[in-house]
């Protein structure tokens, strides 16, 4: 009996360790994304916005289409009464691979680009062919495409016009320092613009409040900032009510007579986080208009606490 107790003991051992094996295997493959990290967001803003101000669309019905049997083109006349930067894009449905598409607006530019086949699911968003700075104005456009464009296989359905910043912001500097310049700045707006001369290098012609500018940039090294705005309002035009908002952050102020449009006040907005890598936005909305303009804006800075 003895005996037996000795052989059955390294039996159930054996057992035991094949047992333990098994509850570790298993048929699923190991998951490719498990080490990868959920990328933070900054918050949005707690304030809605309208990106939708300064945007229109030529529609196709409001065209002249002469078709081709190698190449037809879309001919309009638009009138622009803001000039500045805009993204021209193409909404379109296609059942083919892709076609070649070419924009021109007036003297301005030509914008050249494919457009591949739609999906019915995700054709909401126009395909930006690129941007333009378009004088206000008449503007003759032309849509010319490699092949007939107003059949059931590719039918354009209008040309989409967005606001789009004269430059992208730079970033953050190697000192911690993120320059906001009026012209990285995207005017959602009927009449306020950038203006380039190089005494005002501004957004002016701020004269509805319903016109608003958005910054979007980087940051590299998240932390406390002092946030400083440089603005300029001419006599008899203070007294506006603005808001800036920064992510989920919002601080409002009272516009005051600087002296003129152009002459530049450093309007020191309190401390505050950025938290967050990457995106971060940052916008300027009036709640309301005293005078005949709101303001004019030269910058915004936000400059690391120590």
């Amino acid at each position: 009996m003895k005996s037996a107790r000795l052989l059955l003991f390294p039996l159930l051992l054996s057992v035991s360790f094949l047992q333990g094996q098994d509850t570790e295997k298993t048929n699923v493959p190991p998951d490719p994304f498990g080490g990868l990290e959920v990328e933070e967001k900054a918050p949005d803003f707690t304030m809605e916005v309208d990106r939708t101000r300064g945007t229109f669309t030529l529609d196709a019905k409001d065209g002249t289409y002469l078709p081709g049997s190698h190449f037809a083109n879309w001919h309009w006349n638009m009138k622009l009464e803001r000039w500045g930067h805009y993204y021209a894009g193409l909404i379109y449905d296609s059942a083919r691979p892709k076609l070649g598409v070419q924009l021109k607006v007036g003297e301005e530019g030509i914008l050249k680009s494919y457009a591949p086949r739609t999906n019915s699911l995700s054709n909401e968003e126009p395909l930006i062919l690129g941007a333009l700075f378009l004088e206000e104005g008449e503007h003759p456009v032309m849509l010319l495409t490699g092949d007939q464009s107003n059949v059931p296989a590719f039918q354009v359905k209008g040309i989409h016009f967005r606001p789009a910043p004269e430059s992208e912001p730079l970033g953050q500097s190697i000192d911690g320092t993120i320059h906001l310049e009026a012209k990285t700045a995207t005017t959602y707006a009927k009449e306020m613009r950038y203006e380039p001369k190089p005494e005002k290098n501004c957004l002016g012609y701020w004269k509805h409040k319903e016109d608003w500018a958005e910054w979007v940039f980087d940051v590299s090294d998240p932390g406390e900032f002092d946030l400083t705005l440089h603005y300029g309002c001419g006599k008899g035009n203070e007294g506006s009510k603005v808001a800036v908002l920064l992510n989920d952050k919002t601080i409002e102020f009272s516009v005051e007579d600087t002296g003129g449009f152009q002459s530049w006040r450093e309007l020191k907005l309190g401390k505050v986080a950025l938290d967050v890598k990457g995106e971060n936005k940052l916008a300027i909305v009036p709640l309301d208009k005293k005078g005949a303009a709101v303001m004019d804006v030269q910058k915004v800075v936000l400059n690391p606490v120590k």
